[in-house]
């Protein structure tokens, strides 16, 4: 190739390294030494250390399988450097310098696409629009995965763009689509599609037809090991952050809160002047018009796929977020950004100039667009300064809380079991023995955090004396109480702020000594039953005891943005028995119809004293005031064993007993289905079934 033809992609790489090295300069104007400004990052450097120590796919030496890592090949790549000697804080900067060479490839790959499909013009134009979209700059270096992702769909592209129309794909086509699919959840769907209608179209050849599918077996096997080792299919994060393993869930809200987050995406990227598009009308615009393009350049050539690919690849990513978590705009728009250069190439392709224009008029075509892709660069510049800021600001934060954090355990407190909610930096500098709390990394530690403080609490309260962490790293708020809080020993209070925006949670994480003198105290009625004991017990909140007696409760229909405080509470009361804690949920009855659902083990022979502990504060934080009476009805099948009155909460933990004479119950089973019947709502912290002794 002359050096003529290679001056726009020397261009074009020299910019993308020129904003990399700025966003780093600005970086060090404000912190002392380098960092990512997000948390997150630092659990990818986590997974790549043990990868580099001979123990893929685990968070600390002997910690076993953990299914955190949402790529599970972008930790795969860092993780060679480590092992090379690339220890400590010279990881930070390889993931940084891999995310900018990632970056400055989806251009070069962007560029390359759109020249192939409508000239140099086309190229540079989308070269222009993936390198100046900010957001995708800033997660890009950030030490996600998000250029990895990106990058592997448009090579996917190049390559299935060249791809014979019969018998199977190239091994490079292949070893591609597989690893697309091990890059982000949302690209796994990418290349199924991919993979899936090839296999179609060479139906008739089931060998080539098999080959197409082979890519496949690499997220198969993925989603077998986190299904077999984590008890679900999708990685941690999906758990910890999907609608669907949230409480409250139902499809009427799914179908309710995607139609919502759907028209607010459309809006908030393709009409609002805040969008990160710059121009986002004009981007809908030419979007629109490049895929116009696209589809007669599809059936000129016959290459129906690689069209729906290009134009199809970046929507299906973005309401594939939507959908599975709503997260859209998260962190800078991170759970979107790898969609962005995939925009470019319609938008670039729609620049092309038309084929029949005479040589003047494709002068004056290649002025006008050159002038416009101009003032589209020095439009996106002001936002490419305040992701800069917020990128320097991200790194200080995260270098002042947790990266300090890990340091001060990794020096002081080697030994340390800690159990904290940011698991990234912590995590990798300080290399011990963690627990996260709300199970990104942690594999059955999601649904208790997506439950919130009661949970938490039950939780926490359960563990047995060997499991109990000996250390907390939080912010003390959290966690949702503090009874498990003991001295203090370190504070990382935020240095004032130059970016208006923030990613951190609160402005003082600690590390706090784990204390346990409070565990325990309302496993038992608070009323003495005199020759009665405890033959089962429903303890709510503790989602272990929960499973175990298939509790089923009214907690209301969910609605985005819920915080988990809404779905369980902890009440503290001392009174004449001592100090009680326990956790419990807000009941949403109405309608008469079933509040509680749970099974006990019971003698339906012997007569039986069903207590429910209820009671606590009026309102709590996210959760209805409660302010009258109620009715409670106890059932077992059809037949109604009794029904009381529940006052309004005072403050004080209440506790009321459904009395039941032998034979109450309507067979002779161990395992008894209780239902309850509620006239309004209340709250409920704890059942349990007293038989006498003899």
């Amino acid at each position: 190739m002359a050096l003529t033809k290679r001056i726009p992609m020397i261009a074009i790489a020299v910019a993308a390294v020129a904003i990399a090295w700025t966003f780093a300069a600005t970086t060090l104007a404000h912190t002392e030494h380098m960092g990512l400004p997000l948390d997150d990052s630092y659990i990818y450097l986590t997974y790549a250390k043990q990868i580099g120590r001979g123990q893929p796919f685990t968070y600390f030496p002997g910690g076993g399988y953990s299914a955190g890592s949402t790529s599970v090949l972008w930790p795969v790549v860092i993780a060679p450097f480590w092992t090379l000697g690339a220890r400590g804080h010279a990881l930070v900067w390889v993931a940084f310098g891999l995310g900018a060479l990632l970056y400055a490839a989806v251009a070069l790959g962007a560029y390359r696409f759109a020249r192939d499909r409508g000239g140099e013009l086309a190229g540079i134009a989308a070269a222009t629009f993936a390198l100046a979209i900010a957001p995708f700059a800033w997660c890009s270096l950030s030490g996600m995965e998000v250029g990895f992702a990106a990058a592997l769909a448009i090579a996917a592209l190049l390559l299935l763009a060249r791809a014979e129309r019969t018998g199977p794909p190239t091994k490079r086509l292949g070893a591609c689509l597989a690893a697309l699919s091990l890059s982000r959840p949302e690209m796994t769907l990418v290349a199924a599609a991919v993979c899936v209608a090839c296999a179609i179209q060479r139906r008739r050849t089931p060998r080539a037809a098999a080959w197409w599918l082979a890519p496949l077996a690499a997220p198969a096997l993925w989603l077998a090991a986190n299904r077999a080792f984590a008890g679900h299919f999708f990685p941690n994060t999906g758990v910890a952050k999907s609608h669907f393993y949230l409480p409250g869930f139902d499809w009427s809200y799914w179908l309710d809160t995607v139609w919502t987050l759907s028209g607010r995406m459309v809006r908030g990227l393709f009409w609002d002047g805040t969008s990160p598009l710059v121009w986002p009308r004009v981007a809908a615009v030419l979007y629109l018009a490049g895929a116009v393009r696209l589809v007669l350049w599809a059936r000129r050539e016959r290459r129906y796929l690689v069209c729906a690919l290009a134009i199809g690849a970046p929507l299906a990513l973005m309401f594939g977020v939507v959908a599975s978590s709503g997260l859209w705009s998260f962190q800078n728009y991170r759970y979107v950004a790898a969609a962005f250069p995939l925009l470019a190439i319609p938008i670039g392709c729609a620049l092309a100039p038309p084929p029949r224009l005479p040589v003047w008029g494709r002068h004056v075509w290649h002025a006008a667009a050159g002038v416009g892709l101009a003032a589209f660069a020095y439009g996106a510049a002001p936002g490419m300064r305040s992701d800069m800021l917020l990128f320097a600001q991200g790194a200080m934060d995260t270098n002042t809380q947790v990266v300090a954090i890990g340091n001060y355990l990794n020096a002081k407190l080697p030994d340390a079991s800690v159990m904290f909610h940011d698991a990234g930096a912590i995590a990798y500098y300080g290399d011990g023995r963690v627990y996260d709390m709300l199970g990104l990394v942690t594999n059955h530690q999601a649904e208790v955090a997506n439950n919130g403080p009661g949970a938490r609490f039950e939780f926490l309260e359960s563990l047995p004396p060997e499991q109990r962490p000996t250390h907390f790293a939080y912010y003390p708020g959290w966690m949702g109480q503090g009874e498990f809080f003991g001295e203090v020993l370190l504070h990382t209070t935020l240095l004032p702020g130059f970016e208006k925006r923030r990613l951190v949670g609160e402005g003082d994480m600690q590390i706090l000594t784990a204390t346990w003198d409070h565990v325990g105290t309302g496993e038992r009625p608070l009323n003495d039953h005199p020759g009665w004991t405890i033959v089962d017990r429903v303890d709510i909140a503790d989602i272990a005891s929960e499973h175990a007696h298939h509790w089923w409760g009214a907690l209301g229909q969910r609605h985005f943005g819920d915080p988990t405080a809404r779905w369980s509470i902890v009440e503290r009361e001392v009174g004449s028995q001592g100090l009680v804690i326990d956790g419990g949920r807000t009941i949403r009855a109405s309608g008469g119809a079933p509040s509680e659902r749970f099974t006990v083990a019971i003698d339906p022979a012997k007569a039986a004293r069903v207590v429910i502990r209820t009671g606590g504060q009026r309102a709590y934080p996210f959760h209805e005031t409660l302010d009258r009476p109620i009715t409670l009805r106890l059932l077992a099948g059809d037949k109604e064993l009794g029904h009381l009155t529940v006052a309004a909460p005072d403050g004080r933990f209440s506790e009321l007993t459904f009395d039941l004479p032998k034979h109450a119950m309507p067979d002779d089973a161990g395992d008894v289905e209780f239902t309850i019947v509620a006239s309004g709502p209340y709250r409920v912290f704890h059942w349990f079934v007293l038989q006498p002794e003899r």
